[in-house]
């Protein structure tokens, strides 16, 4: 039989623990002394000396914003300021279609504009980081002490994850239009754990050289950089130049492309385009195609930077057609006739693919719901040469439609 022993009578262990308890309880008020209250934001204001006359400008503009609802996508319009944003659930904003105010990019580029009178700093995080006109650079290693009132200060853990700007006052604080269903505010430049670097639009210049920590590149190697474009509206891009599954959003504003490839055509009014360029989206994956469409500078059938440097070709893009030949895939043989209206046939087509010249519009041939008023000239398997097949035979297209394998519209004769 174990004989219990009793260490502790019931009438100690009651004041010991109590003992405990206080010292746990002192222990914590210790801790939280020596942490100390959490400083408050000071007014949004220049809060150091040194910066230029744009920068604390600019500074001041950023201050006004104090209040303004966040908005994704929002002063992202022709000309800086509040806009209504995006409704993108994905991204943590599924109302801010309705939301009028300015995202963290919309917020410096609105702040600059103001200050110095131009639109100095357009585009989206990823975009600004990289431009030209900064005169000066910092990155991580270099810390804060560098910085002065108006540079601005980028998050993400390398320059292609860059996914947030705020602008440096000084003491180490930012102003900053933070999140969806929050205002511009004031904020300790720590309360981001993932500061990139910064860049300063005047003033003295120290460029200083990047980290040299390798990142997985999200661009092809082989496309010799980036060309800077304008884009006159918020774009849909795809995975591919002949995709219709949208994959994410290419912001309004100025952006960079790799390289340039033929594909389907987009078209509007009298305006349209079958270049399509490849970029890195403002939402959804890297390395996907907008439209050339979309460029403001240029017209139809163009893909050209802002500098009117026409973008170079994709490895193994898609080209347009030789010219005055159009490539088509027809699903039967087909007759062929001498004029776009006539009834008596001249000779044959053969089903496959075969080459067109242009296209007139003309009798109608139908069947069942299918039909098209579209001819297209043609050199015929059997018969004279320059006659015209009814484009009702093309395999890839609907009703009252001419356009190539590639999704060229044929053009009129």
């Amino acid at each position: 039989m174990t004989t219990r022993v009793n260490l502790l009578s019931g009438r100690l262990l009651a004041p010991l623990r109590w003992a405990a308890l206080l010292s746990v309880l002192v222990s914590v008020g210790v801790f939280f002394a020596g942490a100390g209250p959490a400083q408050a934001a000071p007014a949004c204001g220049v809060l150091a000396t040194g910066a230029a006359p744009q920068a604390t400008a600019a500074v001041r503009s950023a201050c006004d914003q104090i209040g303004t609802p966040y908005s994704w996508g929002g002063g992202h319009g022709s000309k800086p300021g509040p806009t209504y944003g995006l409704c993108d659930s994905a991204n943590g904003a599924p109302n801010d279609c309705n939301v009028r105010g300015l995202d963290c990019s919309g917020l410096v580029r609105y702040a600059y504009a103001l200050a110095v009178g131009e639109d100095v700093i357009n585009g989206t995080t990823r975009t600004q980081w990289p431009t030209s006109r900064a005169v000066a650079r910092y990155y991580r290693a270099d810390g804060t002490a560098p910085l002065l009132p108006g540079d601005l200060v980028y998050f993400g853990n390398t320059a292609s994850t860059i996914h947030h700007v705020a602008m440096y006052l000084g003491q180490g604080w930012i102003v900053e239009a933070p999140y969806s269903g929050g205002y511009v505010q004031v904020a300790p430049l720590s309360s981001h754990g993932d500061y990139y670097g910064a860049i300063r639009l005047y003033g003295p210049g120290s460029t200083t050289t990047p980290p040299t920590t390798p990142t997985t590149p999200t661009t092809p190697p082989s496309n010799g950089g980036q060309y800077w474009v304008d884009t006159l509206a918020n774009a849909p891009v795809y995975g591919s130049p002949t995709s219709t599954t949208s994959t994410g959003t290419l912001y309004q504003g100025t952006n960079y492309v790799f390289c340039k490839a033929w594909g389907r055509e987009v078209s509007n009014g009298g305006g349209y385009n079958h270049w399509w360029l490849k970029t890195d989206p403002d939402v959804g994956p890297g390395g996907q195609w907008v439209s050339a469409y979309y460029l403001s500078r240029w017209g139809n059938d163009t893909a050209k930077d802002n500098n009117g440097t026409t973008i170079p070709d994709c490895p193994g893009g898609g080209t347009p057609p030789a010219t005055g030949k159009y490539w088509v895939d027809t699903f039967a043989n087909a007759s062929v006739y001498a004029s776009p209206t006539s009834t008596g046939a001249t000779g044959t087509l053969y089903q496959g693919t075969n080459y067109v010249f242009c296209k007139a519009w003309g009798r109608e041939v139908s069947n069942g719901g299918g039909y098209n008023h579209w001819w297209l000239k043609t050199d015929a398997d059997g018969g004279p040469a320059g006659q015209w097949v009814s484009a009702f035979y093309l395999s890839r297209w609907g009703n009252d439609t001419a356009k190539d394998n590639n999704g060229t519209t044929i053009p009129d004769c």
